[in-house]
């Protein structure tokens, strides 16, 4: 396994990988990407830039497939390429690619899969379509899947750091608010990933929920504990800001 850190290097075996594409199909091209970039250490900026260019030259309808022929490697990056075919693919089939992204997440059974492909697909759909994400968010957070709802922590987390809207805010805090309960470890880590996010970036949302936060009887101390640290952030950029 070699690094690859150069846009120019990575550049030079995706074009191949994408020649023998148009010579010998879908299969052949994903064998190409497996052997030159998915089996080194490559960048995920450079594994995003692989994705959007992937996207750009396969058809819509061999996209998903090619998606399943990249998650059944079970590589990290290969989560990285997925991920971010899946999200250009929003404005093309959005429902379609929340349900692959689900299915990948719910499949895959480890923590760094939720996160990579919860952030730049259930996360980009909140913050740059919030009405119609919020529901479809708000649905996931009672899958039979533990490892989607703490996707769903990792998307807020990004959509809130990315600039989410007020008012998405507000609902996505929501429905974190209703999984603050709850004990899964992994559950735990994505939701209170994105709760102390919130409380960095919008405090005066979490203080509108301060009375349902403070009941011991729905809410664990966890929660409360990612609150906490997210306000703490928050004061201390503020008091940078004063000196």
């Amino acid at each position: 396994m070699k690094t690859i850190t150069k846009k120019s290097e990575i550049k030079i075996h995706l074009e191949s990988s994408l020649a023998i594409y148009h010579a010998g199909g879908l299969h052949a091209c994903m064998a190409s990407v497996h052997k030159t970039i998915l089996s080194n250490k490559v960048k995920f900026p450079l594994l995003e830039y692989c994705g959007g260019e992937i996207y750009n030259v396969i058809p819509g309808d061999e996209q998903c497939t090619f998606c399943d022929l990249v998650q059944s490697l079970k590589t990290e990056g290969g989560n990285v390429i997925s991920g971010i075919i899946l999200q250009k693919r929003l404005t093309d089939d959005f429902n379609q690619s929340i349900e692959k992204a689900t299915d990948f997440i719910a499949e895959a059974g480890i923590w760094y899969v939720c996160d990579i492909i919860g952030e730049r697909v259930f996360g980009f759909a909140l913050l740059n379509q919030p009405q119609r994400t919020l529901p479809l968010l708000k649905r996931l957070s009672n899958h039979h899947s533990h490892w989607v709802v703490r996707a769903l922590g990792a998307g807020v987390h990004y959509a809130v750091k990315k600039g989410l809207n007020k008012e998405a805010v507000k609902a996505a805090f929501q429905i974190l608010l209703s999984k603050a309960g709850v004990r899964n470890k992994e559950i735990r880590q994505g939701i209170g990933w994105a709760a102390k996010t919130t409380a960095k970036f919008h405090p005066k949302i979490v203080e509108h929920f301060k009375n349902k936060i403070d009941n011991q009887e729905k809410v664990a101390n966890w929660f409360r504990k990612k609150i906490t640290i997210g306000l703490s952030k928050n004061n201390y950029i503020e008091q940078l800001k004063l000196k």
